[in-house]
């Protein structure tokens, strides 16, 4: 009798089928993983990628923060109808930097993953704080108050520094030059008000 035609064991002991199904998922799961610590990364390389300046960090943050993801997604799949609507698929390579991944697959709004450079920065200022002055159909809501809310500056080095601690190459020396800033000239030996026209 070939190991074939003995296959009852395991049909009537369900323990035995039980440890059968057990090592079949453990060998595919090393099949499956093994190799990953041999490669020093998963991610192709893309020219032209780069850190986000402390500016574009913030930005981002208040995106997040915005709840802007529950709507838009950042992630371009390889299909037909999408590449031909939004462009080039996305890469891995684009998302490298982002933590958390704004990739995402509902949307109600359109994907933003190749939005930069498409309109002007006036109409990105008309879409936030009316939508439906640019968009007639637009569903989303108005961000009036990102124009009268001052930018809190106060947490981007510290951003920056966990951005760090999870791989983004942001040097001591930029973050240092961040803590820096506004702080050489000690302001409270200036009248505030004198030289206000």
């Amino acid at each position: 009798m070939s190991l074939w035609q003995k296959h009852w064991i395991l049909e009537r002991n369900s323990i035995y089928l039980l440890i059968g199904i057990l090592i079949v998922i453990a060998i595919g799961g090393l099949v499956e993983v093994a190799p990953l610590f041999y490669l020093h990364s998963t991610i192709e390389t893309a020219e032209g990628m780069r850190p986000y300046t402390p500016l574009e960090l913030a930005g981002r943050n208040i995106y997040v923060g915005e709840g802007c993801y529950l709507c838009h997604s950042q992630m371009i799949r390889a299909l037909r109808d999408e590449v031909e609507r939004y462009g080039h698929y996305s890469l891995a390579a684009e998302s490298m930097f982002d933590h958390p991944f704004q990739w995402g697959s509902k949307r109600n709004g359109p994907d933003l993953a190749r939005v930069g450079g498409k309109y002007s920065d006036d109409w990105h200022r008309d879409h936030l704080q009316d939508p439906r002055s640019v968009v007639v159909g637009s569903i989303m809501p108005a961000y009036p108050w990102l124009f009268t809310n001052d930018l809190d500056y106060a947490h981007i080095a510290e951003d920056m520094q966990v951005q760090k601690m999870l791989g983004v190459p942001y040097t001591d020396e930029m973050i240092a030059y961040l803590q820096m800033l506004g702080t050489l000239v000690d302001f409270k030996l200036y009248d505030d008000k004198s030289n206000i026209r």
